[in-house]
Formats: C-alpha cells, structure tokens, sequence
C-alpha cells in the first residue's frame, strides 16, 4: 500500500504516515523512492491509536448554581432556594486550612433528577441543603476510620447517606472535584 492509500485508511496526513514508516511505526520499506506500507502493521497502528483517549476539559462546578424546590412551611408551600456557600478559614491552633462548603443541593442536582417521587425529592433537597463538605490541606488521623471521610480527613461531609440514590461516595467525590477546581 502506497502512503496516500495508507493515510486515507489511517484518516491523517501523507506527511504522518511518512514519519510513521521512517521511526518504524508502521512496517514499510522504501522502494524506488516511495514506501510500500504493510497493511497489517497499517491496521494494527490505527487500533493503537483508537485506544487513545483524548484529554477532556476538566469539569467545571458551578458554586454559584442555585436549586429551587418546594417545601411544606408553616403557610403552605413555600417555593426554596439553595445555593452553595464556600468559606475559607485558617484554624489557629493547627495552621490547618480549611474550606468548607454549605448548600450541596445544587451540585448534585443531577441526582436528585433521578428521584421520581416528588416526595422523596424534597426530602432529598432538603437534607442536602443542611449538609456541609469540609476540604483541609493537612491529614488528621482522627478520621481514618470514619466512613464519611477521605484521605485521614482532608475530604470530609456531614452528610450520612440518608438518600439511597446519592451516596457519601458521591459526595465525597463532588469535594474532590471542588478541591481541584479551587486549588
């Protein structure tokens, strides 16, 4: 196979896959000039590079999103706002720095999607709107065991899996997320 045939399989340039055959990407030898490529090698490099994953743009959360439910009040239903809280803070005595967020509501809005009694789903709005994440930069060993931390404390909730279809995984993982987009 010549190399227009080769890069028209391979859907990349004549150009790429002459520097295919010249580093040895590809099986090929050069004959009068031109190369003459070995389909199966051909073929084997395009799975090799179907295998690639191609870096997706990091998330991004949205901490100013707001979720609106309504809630039983003492008038009636009420229309409820939730909309996430971030605060920094230093603590003296450890040095520790801590960010804690307050209002999770929003942010796993796409679970709460998945609770189809409207019920349920005011519950669940309302118990994440009362839980907190706490983000530290040092380990304390204090929370090694406990099953609504991560990494000896540094990723931490309040919440404790009332919900079956949210668990604390999940909110774990949405601090982790939080954690890497302010740092």
């Amino acid at each position: 196979m010549n190399t227009t045939a080769a890069a028209l399989q391979a859907n990349v340039t004549v150009p790429t896959i002459r520097t295919w055959c010249r580093i040895g990407a590809v099986a090929a030898i050069k004959q009068a000039g031109r190369w003459i490529i070995d389909t199966a090698s051909l073929t084997a490099r395009i799975a090799i590079g179907a295998m690639r994953t191609r870096k997706q743009a990091p998330v991004s959360i949205d901490l100013t999103a707001t979720y609106t439910y309504d809630a039983p009040g003492p008038h009636g239903v009420e229309p409820t706002t939730v909309t996430p809280t971030v605060k920094r803070r230093t603590v003296v005595r450890t040095g520790a720095n801590l960010i804690s967020v307050q209002g999770i509501t929003p942010l796993l809005a796409d679970k709460l999607a998945t609770i189809t009694d409207p019920g349920a789903r005011t519950h669940a709005a309302v118990v994440l709107g009362r839980a907190s994440i706490v983000i530290c930069d040092t380990a304390d060993d204090d929370w090694d065991d406990d099953p609504q931390a991560r990494e000896a404390g540094r990723l931490r909730t309040t919440y404790r899996g009332d919900i079956p279809q949210i668990t604390v995984d999940d909110v774990l993982d949405l601090a982790a997320e939080i954690r890497t987009q302010l740092a």
